[in-house]
């Protein structure tokens, strides 16, 4: 047993130089999460309220749990701040929230700038990956669309659901890592959370021309019945998005009759690690990293410390920036 199992790890670590020579590559992904100004809620508990930006502490944990370390980015900075992160980080991530998607808030303003540098980036041949969850989503697929709103009122609040897979979904990134197993805790049981009141409808999504650059490869349906756009892959790059929240079964524990509907069963759990697991694994395959040591971990979420913010907002922990 001893000689197979030696044989095995020289197998994979054959397999990791061949990975290595194929692509840039790290073992030490650090993903940028992009801010938004703060929820009056998330404020409401706070002695100290002189804070311009946030991040739910789950989106920073749902990477953390798959090896993947986080730089939270600030908005309203200036474009060379943006230039400089997308020089050093391995990818980046647009949560969910409340602020607008267009230039009119901070957030629509710096996320409009990450995706123009992603574009750059990967058009240089330099891999660098994009995730957009909820409002993150339809941002990337406004901008995709030319600045199109492509969104339409939808109730699906507070909603746990499966996700009917599209015609082809297999000729796809996300797919073909997921193993049989995960496709049947997405498909088949309600093993992902809903908290939008907007959603893409496929009809929008075929008119609005984004069939020329992403994959369709989910949809899901509101309270009333209507279907909309649950899961995106970009054609060629790497850029995803899911207007489900893979992060929340996982760490947030609000349990209120606006949060109840959160699944937190095993087969929710496995999931959300997936698309952790997915998405940092995107991230391993650039290996950007900072000037300095010191650079880097000036630049890290660890400088910070999260909020208990569950007692007013639907989130557990905040971090939160001035």
């Amino acid at each position: 047993m001893a000689g197979k199992a030696l044989i095995v790890v020289g197998l994979l670590a054959g397999a990791l130089c061949c990975v290595q020579a194929q692509f840039d590559f790290t073992l030490r992904p650090i993903i940028g999460i992009l801010s938004q100004h703060p929820l009056d809620s998330i404020l409401e508990g706070l002695e100290d309220k002189n804070y311009t930006s946030y991040i739910a502490a789950s989106y920073v944990k749902h990477l953390e749990s798959a090896g993947a370390r986080v730089v939270p980015i600030l908005i309203n900075q200036d474009d060379a701040y943006y230039e400089n992160l997308a020089k050093h980080l391995n990818g980046f991530m647009f949560p969910g929230g409340a602020n607008s998607i267009t230039s009119s808030s901070g957030y629509g303003a710096a996320g409009a700038k990450i995706f123009q540098l992603v574009l750059e980036a990967n058009a240089r041949g330099v891999y660098l990956p994009l995730w957009g969850t909820r409002e993150g989503f339809q941002m990337i697929a406004y901008l995709a669309a030319g600045e199109q709103n492509l969104t339409t009122p939808c109730s699906a609040i507070n909603k746990a659901d499966s996700v009917t897979v599209a015609e082809g979904y297999m000729d796809s990134r996300i797919f073909t890592q997921m193993p049989d197993y995960v496709i049947g805790y997405l498909t088949f049981s309600d093993s992902t959370v809903n908290f939008h009141r907007k959603c893409m409808t496929p009809e929008n999504f075929t008119n609005s021309g984004l069939t020329d650059e992403f994959k369709l490869l989910g949809t899901s349906f509101d309270f009333d019945g209507l279907e909309y756009v649950s899961l995106i892959e970009h054609v060629a790059l790497p850029i995803f998005g899911s207007q489900f929240h893979p992060e929340k079964s996982q760490f947030e524990w609000k349990d209120d009759e606006v949060h109840s509907a959160i699944p937190h069963t095993p087969q929710a759990i496995g999931v959300g690690q997936f698309f952790a697991n997915f998405f940092a694994n995107q991230a391993r395959q650039n290996s950007q990293k900072f000037p300095t040591k010191e650079e880097e971990t000036a630049a890290l979420i660890y400088n910070h410390k999260p909020f208990f913010t569950q007692a007013t907002s639907g989130f557990v922990q905040c971090y939160l920036f001035r």
